[in-house]
C-alpha cells in the first residue's frame, strides 16, 4: 500500500516541516562544534546528512499532489507521528556524540527538548560541548513554534473531534485564530514567535547575560523549556536583576499567542480575559505561599525566590534558582498544585491549562445545583461565555486520563526505587511538561541514575502531556491507521 494511504498529506506535509527543521538545528550545530574546538562535530554533520536525506525523501512523497481538506484523523497522526518521529531522531546526536551514552537516556534527553519539558539526564551541564548544549536548546525552540502552530493553527482546520483533543476546547472562544486562513495563522505565529524569541534575548543580554547564555535561554524560555547552559540553571547567574527578568519572560510566555495577536492590533483581551486574570492570579498567589516558606526557611529574596518558582512550574519552564525541597512539607504541596495548572491555552505550556480548571470548576458547581433542583437548567461559563456539555465531558475525561497516567507512572518509578514523592512529582514533572521535580528527582538534580523502563516510561508522559493526552492514545487505536 502506497505510503499515502496511510498517512494523510498533513501528516507528510508535517513530517517534511519536522525533518528540515532538524536539519537546520543540526547544521547549526555543526558550525558551532566547528569553530569552538570540534568537539562533537562529526555527530551533528552525520546527523545533519540523514535529516537533509530524510527531508527530501518525505517532500518527495507530496510534491506536486492536490492537498485534501484535513479531517480529525489527519489532525491526530500529523501530531502523534510527527512528535514521536522528532522526539526520537532529537536523540540521535546526543547518542552519537556519547553525550547520553545510553539508548534510553538519549530518547529522554531528546523527547524531553522536543516536548519542552527539560528534565535532564545530564548531571553536569556545563563541561557538554556547545554544539550539544545549543541542540538542546534548538529542540526547545522547535517544539515550542511546533506546538504553537499546531494549536492555533492546524487543530482549528482539523475537525471537531480533532479540535476538542488538540486544543482543550471549551467555548467558542478558543476556536478563535489569529488569521481566517490556515496559512495565514500560522505565519503570524510564526513571526509572533520570532519576535518572542528576539524580545527575550534582547532582555537577557541587558540584564548581564553573555550572548551566548542569553541565545540558549531565550530559545528555551519562549518554548517554556527550561534546558540551560548551567548546571545550577538559573541560580548559577546569582543575579536578582537575571531573576526578575526571567520571571517576567515566563510569566509572558504562558499567555496564549491569539491574545498577543489581539493585543499587537488593539482588539483588547476579548473573550480571553477571563482566563488570562484567573492565570495571573494563581501565579501571585502561588508565589506568595511559595515565598512566605522560603522566607521561614532563610532562602535570600524570598519574595523573588517565591514567585521566579511560581511562575517556572505552572508555566512548565523549568528553569530553577533554588530547592524548594527544603521549604518544607506545604511548599511540596503547593508546587505539586502548580505542576498541574499550566497556563493559558494557545501558548507552549504544558499542564492541564487555566481555562480546562475553570470548566471542570464550572461543571462540579453546574452538576450541584442540578442535585439540588434537577429540573433547573444550568449552563457552564468561562468568563461570559457558555461552555458546551461535550467540552465538560472532555475536560472530565482529559482529568481521568491524567489520574491514570500518573498512577501508572508514580507506580514505574517506585519499582525502580524510588520514594512515593520522588515518584509521583517526577510522573507529574513529565506528564505536565515542567521538568524538574521533588525529592531526588528535585530542582537541583537530574534523571541519570534512573532505569532505562524509567526513562522511556517518563518519556512516553512527556508526549503524552505535550500532546492533551488523547492524541498520542489515538496512535494505539486500529481506525487511525485505516486507509483513507
Amino acid at each position: 500500500m502506497r505510503i499515502g494511504a496511510r498517512f494523510g498529506p498533513l501528516t507528510r506535509r508535517a513530517m517534511t516541516g519536522a525533518a528540515v527543521a532538524m536539519t537546520a538545528a543540526a547544521l547549526a550545530c555543526t558550525f558551532t562544534a566547528a569553530v569552538s574546538g570540534g568537539r562533537a562535530l562529526g555527530s551533528f554533520a552525520i546527523t545533519a546528512a540523514v535529516a537533509g536525506l530524510l527531508s527530501v525523501l518525505l517532500y518527495r512523497t507530496w510534491a506536486g499532489r492536490a492537498m485534501l481538506t484535513p479531517t480529525g484523523r489527519d489532525g491526530l497522526m500529523a501530531a502523534g507521528l510527527t512528535w514521536v518521529a522528532t522526539s526520537l531522531f532529537a536523540a540521535l546526536p546526543l547518542l552519537l556524540s556519547d553525550a547520553t551514552p545510553r539508548l534510553a537516556a538519549a530518547i529522554f534527553e531528546g523527547t524531553s527538548g522536543i516536548t519542552t519539558t527539560g528534565a535532564t539526564v545530564l548531571a553536569e551541564v556545563d563541561g557538554q560541548p556547545d554544539a550539544v548544549l545549543l541542540w538542546r536548546s534548538l529542540t526547545h525552540w522547535i517544539g515550542g513554534i511546533g506546538i504553537v502552530v499546531l494549536l492555533v493553527a492546524v487543530a482549528p482546520a482539523a475537525g471537531g473531534a480533532a479540535r476538542r483533543v488538540l486544543l482543550g476546547e471549551t467555548s467558542r472562544a478558543v476556536e478563535e485564530t489569529v488569521a481566517p486562513q490556515l496559512r495565514d495563522t500560522a505565519r503570524i505565529t510564526a513571526k509572533l514567535y520570532l519576535a518572542a524569541t528576539g524580545i527575550a534575548l534582547a532582555v537577557l543580554l541587558m540584564v548581564g547575560l553573555t550572548p551566548w547564555d542569553a541565545v540558549n535561554h531565550a530559545m528555551s524560555l519562549v518554548a517554556t523549556g527550561g534546558f540551560s547552559t548551567r548546571t545550577a540553571s538559573a541560580g548559577a547567574f546569582e543575579s536578582p536583576t537575571v531573576e526578575v527578568a526571567l520571571t517576567a519572560l515566563m510569566v509572558a510566555a504562558g499567555v496564549s499567542y491569539v491574545v498577543w495577536w489581539r493585543l499587537v492590533l488593539r482588539k483588547g483581551l476579548g473573550d480571553h480575559g477571563a482566563e488570562l486574570r484567573a492565570y495571573v492570579g494563581f501565579v501571585l498567589a502561588v508565589g506568595v505561599l511559595l515565598a512566605l516558606s522560603a522566607r521561614a526557611s532563610d532562602v535570600p529574596y524570598p519574595a523573588l525566590t517565591g514567585l521566579f518558582t511560581a511562575a517556572s512550574v505552572i508555566t512548565g519552564s523549568g528553569f530553577t534558582s533554588a530547592d524548594p525541597d527544603g521549604w518544607g512539607a506545604s511548599a511540596a504541596l503547593v508546587v505539586l498544585v502548580a505542576m498541574a495548572s499550566g497556563a493559558c491555552v494557545g501558548a507552549t505550556t504544558g499542564g492541564f491549562k487555566v481555562r480546562r480548571w475553570m470548566v471542570l470548576f464550572g461543571g462540579v458547581r453546574a452538576e450541584i445545583q442540578r442535585q439540588i433542583a434537577p429540573q433547573r437548567i444550568v449552563v457552564v461559563r468561562v468568563g461570559r461565555k457558555p461552555v458546551t456539555d461535550d467540552a465538560v465531558r472532555a475536560a472530565f475525561g482529559f482529568l481521568a486520563v491524567a489520574i491514570i497516567a500518573l498512577t501508572l507512572g508514580t507506580a514505574l518509578l517506585s519499582l525502580g526505587g524510588y520514594d512515593l514523592l520522588s515518584s509521583f512529582s517526577g510522573s507529574a514533572a513529565s506528564l505536565f511538561n515542567v521538568g524538574p521535580a521533588l525529592g531526588s528527582l528535585g530542582g537541583l538534580e537530574s534523571y541519570a541514575g534512573m532505569s532505562d523502563s524509567g526513562l522511556l516510561g517518563l518519556s512516553f508522559l512527556m508526549l503524552l502531556g505535550r500532546l492533551e493526552m488523547f492524541t498520542i492514545l489515538a496512535l494505539f487505536t486500529r481506525g487511525l491507521w485505516r486507509a483513507r
